[in-house]
């Protein structure tokens, strides 16, 4: 680097310097004026160091020529004041004086003056003071807005390094939650008691939460009231209150969250008198300092409740809210479904001999069926597990768009849940629900149907396309086997169309009857083969498709008779290596066909039918 940048000076500054001239004589001020005016510095003039002090208060400037001897308030007393104040102490101050004496210089540093002049004033002498003092101040001010900045920056890193300890301390504790509803989970699957189900729940959950006691009470059959099926810890009168008949319970917090199915959070015990006053005469030196009670619900309604009690007050954080309503949630499944295998168990006893001959001869099914409920159920519960944990944040935050992605995942399980239930259901050769045929907007459904099959589709390298309606139209259908229908149709499609191909779903109306069509262009069917493709039990042509594909024929079968139950029927036009186009027909929603008795009671399946495929 060259000597003359390295003794490169800043210019003083990117806009003319403001220089008030400050003296109680015009033709001093005048001079000093002529003097500086060259130099294109912005002068400002003031004849008494009160008309000073105002101009410095209204519009500060950078550099002072001030006057020491002046009537009134002298020069050392204006300067005193200037910088004695923390918003204009950095003005530099060069004071003009007559007296050339060391005592007089002493004053005017003792009052803060950065340099002296005496009079007369030489004008080379007064212009480099002048630009060394600017220059110095400019230094100054320049250091000092470092100094703020690094401050500033200090502050901010401090901020985030707290807020970061702090997202960490969230974060390790989300995490160690997840680990104990991971563990909850693995060990619910493995209880075969009821016992068993609550003592796993409340080893883990106090230890999670920070508890002190907890409590497993339920709902015995046949019975008014709640009994206590686990407890761990000391529980204070306020967790035993469900043993009562009388008030306290009714209206207490184990009523609370049974009778109305909502989980109740008491951070205080004064929050818990406010909320239940029965329980005045409760000693507080007897009873914990915040309570958690969680109804065990069941199908909309509560079979039970679990409860924990804390040492002192607790603020609860939504992820202590979210971690509680989850193992209530876990507990309460778990619970279902000790009771259906007791059920089963019981029922199985008292059906004998007999029953077990049945078995013997039904071996097959009921392995099919047991193997459809295990390997059906297990990953549709870690479907929905994992959602819930996606939704509960401990993930990560998540964005609007995903927490409408998450939702339809929730629905599509509820919804093959449903499903597989039919399924089983006809295998069984039971009758399914009754329709419920009500006025069902199409274009609504037709965007719900894509919105969870379009993922399915990009997976497999096809383009889906729905088309909805020109005109709003309405149909007379149930809309749950609305919906089932349309799907079948199109994941058909999917699963018989190869990489590359297109998936389009259209719909026209007229003379009273919606007809939507989902066109593919797949494997297709040959014209022998159209009939049967809705027989129950039916795969045509499996040597065009891969194992993966192949699946148990129940698809189609279910839709047609789905269609027809609710007065409208599905038709195939298919060419073999071209592709096919199924067309679902549905009357449009009007007095008659929504009154229609006849729809409302048919059942949705052939039960006849089915039964004489499975019988061959």
């Amino acid at each position: 680097m060259s000597d003359e940048k390295m003794n490169a000076v800043p210019d003083i500054a990117e806009t003319p310097a403001r220089i008030l001239i400050v003296d109680d004589k015009l033709q001093n001020r005048q001079l000093l004026e002529i003097m500086l005016a060259p130099e294109g510095f912005v002068l400002l003039t003031a004849a008494s160091g009160e008309e000073a002090l105002a101009i410095v208060a209204v519009q500060p400037p950078d550099l002072i020529l001030l006057d020491v001897m002046m009537p009134g308030m002298d020069g050392y007393q204006v300067a005193g004041k200037i910088k004695g104040d923390p918003a204009t102490k950095s003005i530099a101050i060069i004071m003009l004086t007559a007296l050339d004496d060391s005592n007089a210089r002493m004053l005017g540093l003792n009052a803060g003056a950065e340099d002296f002049l005496t009079k007369p004033v030489d004008r080379a002498e007064l212009v480099v003071r002048v630009r060394s003092q600017l220059r110095l101040k400019l230094y100054g001010d320049k250091l000092r807005g470092t100094l703020t900045a690094l401050s500033t920056a200090n502050e901010q890193l401090d901020r985030h390094t707290r807020e970061i300890a702090s997202a960490q301390a969230l974060a390790d504790a989300a995490t160690a939650r997840l680990a104990r509803l991971q563990k909850i989970t693995a060990a619910l699957g493995n209880t075969v008691t009821q016992d068993g189900v609550a003592d796993t729940v409340l080893r883990e959950a106090i230890i999670a939460l920070e508890c002190e006691a907890g409590a497993v009470v339920v709902k015995t059959e046949g019975e008014e009231g709640l009994a206590l099926l686990r407890e761990s810890g000391s529980l204070d009168s306020i967790m035993c209150s469900f043993k009562v008949t009388q008030p306290p319970p009714v209206g207490g917090p184990y009523d609370d969250a049974v009778t109305h199915c909502r989980a109740i959070y008491l951070e205080s015990f004064e929050e818990m008198l406010v909320r239940y006053p029965a329980f005045q005469n409760v000693s507080k030196s007897d009873s914990r300092g915040a309570w958690i009670f969680l109804p065990l619900e069941i199908g909309g309604h509560a079979v039970g409740a679990l409860a924990f009690g804390f040492a002192g007050p607790r603020k609860f954080t939504v992820l202590d809210r979210h971690f509680a309503d989850t193992v209530a949630r876990y507990c309460a499944q778990a619970l279902d479904r000790v009771r259906l295998r007791i059920a089963a168990a019981a029922a199985l006893a008292e059906a004998g001999d007999a029953r077990m001959m049945a078995e013997h001869a039904n071996n097959a099914k009921t392995m099919f069926l047991r193997a459809m409920s295990h390997e059906l159920r297990t990953p549709l519960n870690a479907i929905s597990g994992y959602t819930e944990i996606l939704e509960m944040g401990i993930r990560g935050v998540i964005n609007p768009e995903q927490a409408k992605d998450l939702g339809r995942i929730k629905r599509a399980a509820a919804y093959l849940l449903r499903l597989i239930n039919d399924i089983l259901t006809i295998a069984r050769l039971e009758g399914a629900r009754p329709l419920n045929v009500i006025s069902i907007p199409v274009n609504p459904m037709l965007a719900e149907v894509e919105g969870l099959c379009a993922l399915q589709a990009k997976a497999n390298g096809l383009t889906l396309t729905v088309s909805p309606c020109e005109r709003e139209t309405v149909v007379a259908a149930d809309a749950e086997r609305f919906q089932q229908i349309l799907l079948n149709l199109i994941t058909n499609a999917i699963k018989f169309t190869g990489t590359g191909g297109n998936i389009a779903v259209a719909c026209d109306s007229d003379a009273g009857v919606v007809r939507i069509r989902v066109k593919d262009s797949g494997v297709g069917v040959r014209p022998v083969d159209i009939d049967r493709v809705f027989e129950p039990f039916v795969q045509i042509d499996r040597h065009l498709t891969s194992a993966k594909q192949q699946g148990v024929g129940l698809g189609l079968s279910i839709s047609r008779e789905l269609a027809r139950a609710m007065r409208g029927d599905l038709t195939l036009q298919s060419t073999e290596g071209v592709g096919s186009t199924f067309t679902l027909t549905l009357p449009i929603a009007s007095e008659t066909s929504l009154a229609s008795p006849i729809a409302m009671a048919t059942p949705p399946i052939n039960v006849s039918r089915i039964k004489s495929a499975v019988a061959s």
